[in-house]
């Protein structure tokens, strides 16, 4: 997992992670602050998701991963905290599901918490187990984010999933 706030994004020397992030962070930067929710198609196997979620006194979502995709998640407004765990520690919760790309893994060892809040980030490859919507605050009832698929491939220091 990789964190840290989008204004940072280059100095942190994630623009050497490809072309693709690179692409998808600049039309991140290009968002209006409250972007329609849904799907977006970006290019050929890229795509975002909108998001308005609700958040939780305990984290009570299952962990996931990805075989085919880098998670780019981004917060627009409100705010969760992630957890976030190496899939080798979790137990797999039913079967891998191709047309979503998702496979879950039931509650477990979480090896670290962060807090997303307006203008952060994090990247989860598909070995980063994650899961979200656990609130950090009272006032955060609830999170506008979005969530960009990166084929694995085309991030650099990833290979895809064996």
């Amino acid at each position: 997992m990789i964190c840290g706030r989008l204004c940072d994004f280059e100095a942190l020397g994630l623009d050497a992670c490809g072309p693709a992030i690179q692409r998808a962070v600049a039309w991140i930067r290009t968002l209006p602050e409250e972007p329609v929710e849904g799907a977006v198609a970006l290019e050929e196997g890229m795509h975002a998701l909108v998001l308005r979620c609700p958040t939780f006194e305990q984290a009570t979502g299952r962990f996931e991963t990805h075989r085919r995709h880098v998670d780019l998640q981004y917060t627009l407004a409100g705010c969760e905290a992630l957890e976030w765990a190496p899939r080798a520690v979790l137990t797999e919760d039913g079967a891998y599901h191709p047309e979503k790309d998702v496979l879950f893994y039931q509650a477990g060892f979480a090896a670290g918490r962060i807090v997303a809040s307006p203008g952060y980030f994090s990247i989860f490859t598909p070995w980063d187990a994650h899961r979200g919507g656990i609130r950090s605050d009272p006032s955060c009832g609830e999170v506008l984010k979005l969530v960009v698929k990166i084929p694995v491939g085309d991030f650099i220091p990833f290979r895809p999933h064996e």
